[in-house]
């Protein structure tokens, strides 16, 4: 696709183009491991399988450069990973870029967690910064789906930034062990400050065993019925998130596996000595109810 004004040659030579917006994710390194991630986008969760994630730091190396050459000219960063708190690349990358170029728009999409790298600080230092944060329970549910996260931690983090006058959102993932809860962390927040619109939820895709579809049917007409209630009571994105987990639900095609559910988060629990039965006491009753677990 071209401008039909400019021309195809327009892009040929280096010459007539200028960086203005980068996607950085260096690497996979996180210090966390969500039940739902994997050591493709976690360092932690190649750790815990005893894999190696192959990272070409001739290719970092090079982007990095041309990045750093033009820092000046960049309007819209995006910083992603892993965590990008926690990735080095991205405190060199803020001090020249606070030193150079300190009114361009930062986007960031983070866990919120404390690393001590100095990143989180050095973002605070910037005005125009867009906090894209990934959430999905609170307390102890927090700590076991978001696992090596800290509750307090991410907790002291977002009441510092509120205080910063920058733009926040919650990335949120529906799936299975926040069937319920994903309810009280967005009460919790919006009690805490936040509109409507700070709200992206989505049903998890994937791993299949997650699905919320996966639940019997007897519990997921108790979720829409729930769903039309906050739809009700609920406007902005935060309204459109409940219509459109409501409409995948409702619309689609799934072969239930409750019992893979089971034995794949039995196999992680046995590697963290977890126990999903006794962090989501809930979900276990109701399952066991249903006669599903056997």
């Amino acid at each position: 696709y071209y401008n039909r004004e400019l021309g195809k040659t327009f892009l040929n030579t280096k010459t007539d183009f200028s960086l203005h917006h980068v996607d950085l994710r260096w690497t996979n390194h996180c210090n966390q491991a969500c039940v739902y991630c994997g050591p493709g986008y976690s360092s932690k969760w190649a750790t815990e399988l005893g894999k190696t994630i192959k990272s070409d730091k001739q290719a970092r190396d090079q982007v990095k450069k041309y990045v750093f050459n033009n820092v000046k000219n960049l309007k819209n960063v995006y910083l992603a990973g892993g965590e990008p708190l926690l990735i080095n690349e991205n405190r060199a990358f803020l001090k020249l870029l606070l030193e150079k170029n300190p009114d361009v728009t930062i986007r960031v999409n983070t866990n919120l967690s404390s690393t001590g790298t100095g990143v989180f600080q050095q973002l605070c230092q910037f005005k125009n910064v867009h906090w894209t944060i990934s959430v999905e329970s609170i307390e102890d549910e927090y700590e076991y789906i978001r696992y090596h996260g800290s509750w307090d931690d991410f907790l002291r983090n977002l009441k510092y930034i509120q205080t910063l006058n920058h733009k926040i959102s919650f990335n949120m993932l529906y799936f299975i062990l926040n069937y319920k809860s994903i309810f009280n962390c967005v009460d919790l927040l919006q009690k805490a400050g936040f509109h409507e619109n700070s709200f992206i939820i989505g049903p998890l895709y994937t791993p299949d065993h997650l699905n919320i579809l996966n639940l019997p049917d007897e519990m997921l007409d108790k979720i829409k019925d729930t769903l039309n209630v906050k739809i009700a009571e609920s406007s902005w994105y935060l309204k459109n998130s409940y219509e459109n987990i409501l409409k995948y639900i409702t619309t689609t095609t799934w072969k239930k596996d409750i019992k893979q559910f089971v034995k794949q988060t039995d196999i992680m629990d046995a590697r963290r000595k977890n126990n999903w039965r006794t962090t989501f006491p809930k979900l276990f009753e109701e399952l066991n109810a249903f006669n599903v677990l056997e």
